[in-house]
C-alpha cells in the first residue's frame, strides 16, 4: 500500500502512509475496496477523479501533509519537507490517538425545558444565551463536543476530526462536487472561521423582499435600516474592529489589484487586540482573541447557570401535534418543550424539518419549500507563487478585501490553507485533483504561495434533502461569475509578480437560505420573526433564515437575524 500512496503523493510512502490508511480504515470497507481498485489498475491516471481515486489520494495527502510518521520512522516528515513549522505546531508533540476515537454520544435521555435550541453556532448560541438571560429554561442540544481555547492546537488533522463535520458534498451538474464545510462543536462554525464581520450590502437586503415578501416593522419592504439596530448590538458584543494591520503578503498582492484598476480595503473582524496573527483560526483560536458563539455568549451564560448545554446529541426530528411543536426526538430520547429553535445550520435544519412526519404531513407551500432554496455562495482559493517567502500560514487569514465587483464576486486576501487542505483541494485546469509529482512540486513551495479567496454571488438554487443529499444546478450567470472571479484573481496575482498560478476546486462554508424568512407563506418557510408559518412555537434561528444569498460573509447577518428571533420569542413568554 505504501507504493500506491507514493505514486499518488510522492513522499507519502516514505513516511509510512499505509499505516495511516490502515488506522483510519477501521469500519470503512470502502477504503479497502478503493485500494484494491487502484492497485489492480494498469493506468492510474485513467482513474483520476473517480471516487476510489479521490478517497485514497485524500488519505495519502492526510498522512504526508498531516505530518504522520509510522513507528520507527526517523527521517523528515511532510511538514519538514515543505517548511511548515509555525510556533504553534513546532512545539506540539502530536498525539495520534484521536484516530481511534469514535463519535461520542450524549447520555441525555428524556428531558424537559421551556425552550430547546438545536445547534450552538452563530444563531443558536446567541439565541440560547439571550433567552436564558431573560429567565427562560433553555436547553441547547449540540451534536459536537465542548472544546475551549485550552484544547486548541495547530494540529490540522486533529481539529478536522474533533471540530468539523466530516466533509459533505453538493452534486453539481457538469462539475466536480462542491465541498461543504462547517463546524461540529459547541460554538459551531464560529469557533473555526476567520472572524470576518461584514454587514450585508443594501442590494443584498433589498432582495429579501423581492424573494420572500419580507416586510419591516412598519409594513414597508424590509431594508438594511431594519437590520441596523441588530447589527449594532452584535458588533458591540463581539468587539468588532477594523483590521488594517496588513502583513507583507497583502501589500504584495495589492500591487496587482491596483495595476488592474481595483484595490483592497481593510476588513472588519471580531478579534480583539490579543490576536497574535498566528494563523490558527481554522483549528480554533488558542488565545480566545478570536470571538465566537462560545466565548461571547454561551460560556458566560453557562457560568451564570442560565442555560444547559447537552453535547453529543443529534436531533432527528421535531414533534408536532395539532399545529403546535411539542419537542424534539434524538437518538437517546425525547425532549419536551413548547418552543423549539432549529439552529443546526443551513444544511441540517431543513433535513430535520423534512424528516419530521408531523411537519411534512402539513403539506403546505411553506413546508414543501424547506430545503428547496439553499444558497451555497461557492468559493475557490487562487494562489500565486512568488520569489519571496510569503508565509501566509502565519498571518491573521483575512485582513483585506476587494468589493469592486461585489454584485458578482468578492475577493479576500491574503490566505493559505494549512498543508492537508491546501494539497487536497488543488485541481488542474480540467478540474481534476492534482496528484503525483505535479502535486508535490506545488506544495514543496508552500511558504512562497499567496492566496486570494474568491466568492461568487449565488442564486439560491441548491437543494438539501434528508440523508445529506445536496444538489445544485449552476445557471449561466452563476458560471460566468465563477469564471470571471477566477480569471480576475489570476490576473491580479500575475500583475503582482507571481510566476505561476494554481487554484482549488469549489468549496463553501457560507451555506444559507434553506428555510427562508418572509411574509409570503408561499415563498418562505418562516415568518419575519422566525416562527414557522404552520407550526406554533417552531422557530428557525440560523443561516437558513436568510431570504437571498449575501454577496459577503454571512456570519454577522446570521447573528443579527438571530437577535431578532430571540427578541420575538422573549416577547411572547
Amino acid at each position: 500500500m505504501d507504493l500506491l500512496c507514493e505514486r499518488l503523493v510522492p513522499g507519502a510512502g516514505r513516511v509510512g502512509a499505509a499505516g495511516y490508511l490502515a488506522r483510519t480504515a477501521r469500519d470503512r470497507p470502502e477504503v479497502a475496496a478503493a485500494v484494491a481498485t487502484l492497485t489492480a489498475a494498469d493506468d492510474l491516471a485513467a482513474l483520476a477523479g473517480t471516487p476510489a481515486f479521490d478517497l485514497v489520494r485524500a488519505l495519502a495527502v492526510e498522512a504526508y501533509y498531516g505530518d504522520y510518521a509510522a513507528p520507527g520512522h526517523t527521517g523528515p516528515t511532510g511538514h519538514d519537507d515543505i517548511g511548515f513549522h509555525p510556533p504553534q505546531a513546532a512545539r506540539l508533540r502530536k498525539d495520534w490517538s484521536f484516530l481511534d476515537e469514535v463519535p461520542r454520544t450524549g447520555d441525555l435521555g428524556d428531558a424537559e425545558a421551556d425552550v430547546v435550541v438545536v445547534g450552538s453556532g452563530a444563531g443558536g448560541g446567541l439565541i440560547a444565551a439571550q433567552l436564558g438571560r431573560a429567565g427562560l429554561d433553555v436547553l441547547v442540544l449540540e451534536a459536537g463536543q465542548l472544546r475551549t481555547a485550552a484544547a486548541h492546537t495547530r494540529f490540522e488533522l486533529e481539529a478536522n476530526h474533533r471540530l468539523w463535520w466530516p466533509t459533505r458534498f453538493a452534486e453539481i451538474e457538469g462539475e466536480r462536487p462542491l465541498a461543504l464545510l462547517s463546524g461540529r462543536c459547541v460554538g459551531g462554525t464560529t469557533l473555526i472561521n476567520t472572524k470576518v464581520a461584514l454587514r450585508a450590502a443594501d442590494f443584498d437586503v433589498a432582495a429579501f423582499h423581492e424573494r420572500t415578501g419580507l416586510l419591516g416593522p412598519t409594513g414597508e419592504p424590509f431594508t438594511l435600516a431594519d437590520l441596523e439596530p441588530y447589527y449594532q448590538r452584535v458588533e458591540a458584543d463581539l468587539g468588532v474592529r477594523v483590521r488594517a494591520d496588513w502583513p507583507p503578503s497583502v501589500h504584495t498582492v495589492r500591487r496587482g489589484f491596483q495595476a488592474l484598476g481595483a484595490d483592497l480595503a481593510p476588513v472588519d473582524s471580531y478579534t480583539d487586540f490579543n490576536c497574535s496573527r498566528c494563523g490558527s483560526c481554522l483549528q480554533g483560536c488558542p488565545t480566545n482573541a478570536g470571538k465566537n458563539a462560545l466565548n461571547t455568549w454561551l460560556a458566560p451564560a453557562m457560568a451564570r447557570g442560565e442555560i444547559r448545554v447537552a453535547t453529543g446529541v443529534t436531533v432527528q426530528r421535531v414533534l408536532v401535534e395539532d399545529g403546535r411543536v411539542t419537542g424534539v426526538e434524538h437518538a437517546g430520547g425525547t425532549v419536551r418543550a413548547a418552543t423549539v429553535v432549529l439552529a443546526a445550520g443551513a444544511l441540517n435544519t431543513p433535513q430535520i424539518l423534512r424528516a419530521s412526519p408531523g411537519y411534512a404531513a402539513i403539506d403546505s407551500p411553506s413546508t414543501r419549500l424547506a430545503g428547496r432554496t439553499l444558497g451555497l455562495h461557492p468559493a475557490r482559493l487562487v494562489y500565486g507563487l512568488f520569489d519571496e517567502i510569503q508565509d501566509c500560514h502565519q498571518v491573521y487569514p483575512i485582513t483585506a478585501h476587494c468589493l469592486d465587483f461585489q454584485r458578482d464576486f468578492v475577493m479576500e486576501a491574503t490566505t493559505i490553507q494549512d498543508p492537508v487542505a491546501f494539497a487536497a483541494s488543488l485541481v488542474d485546469e480540467a478540474g481534476l485533483p492534482l496528484w503525483g509529482t505535479e502535486l508535490t512540486e506545488v506544495v514543496r513551495d508552500y511558504r512562497r504561495w499567496a492566496g486570494l479567496l474568491v466568492m461568487a454571488t449565488d442564486d439560491n438554487t441548491a437543494t438539501a434533502e434528508p440523508g445529506d443529499v445536496f444538489r445544485k444546478r449552476l445557471s449561466g450567470l452563476e458560471r460566468r461569475r465563477l469564471s470571471d472571479g477566477l480569471a480576475f484573481a489570476a490576473d491580479v496575482l500575475r500583475a503582482a509578480g507571481a510566476s505561476r498560478v494554481v487554484w482549488t476546486g469549489l468549496t463553501t462554508s457560507h451555506v444559507q437560505g434553506s428555510a427562508p424568512m418572509g411574509d409570503d407563506p408561499a415563498r418562505s418557510v418562516v415568518g419575519a420573526d422566525g416562527q414557522s408559518h404552520d407550526v406554533t412555537g417552531l422557530y428557525v434561528g440560523d443561516a437558513s433564515l436568510i431570504p437571498a444569498s449575501l454577496s459577503v460573509n454571512p456570519s454577522l447577518t446570521i447573528m443579527a437575524l438571530a437577535t431578532r428571533v430571540a427578541d420575538a420569542i422573549a416577547s411572547r413568554r
